[in-house]
């Protein structure tokens, strides 16, 4: 696998990791590690640190070219 095709993927599954943080938190669904439910402004601040996360990976992908969702 190439290092660009390398870059991709890492994207992709960074991408897929926090937009699954996200569809959890809209489900509420989402817990910790310990299996605690979030309180209403720990789940805003992880849905925050999340959609910058998506973003993020959104725009690392641009660059390639290739949709977030591309391979998964």
């Amino acid at each position: 696998m190439g290092m660009a095709s390398e870059r991709v993927l890492f994207w992709q599954k960074k991408w897929a990791a926090n937009q699954q943080i996200l569809d959890l938190l809209d489900a509420g669904q989402f817990q910790t590690s310990q299996g605690e439910v979030l309180d209403a402004q720990t789940a805003a601040e992880v849905r925050e640190w999340a959609a910058r996360r998506v973003a993020e990976c959104a725009m690392r992908l641009a660059e390639q070219r290739l949709p977030p969702s591309a391979g998964s």
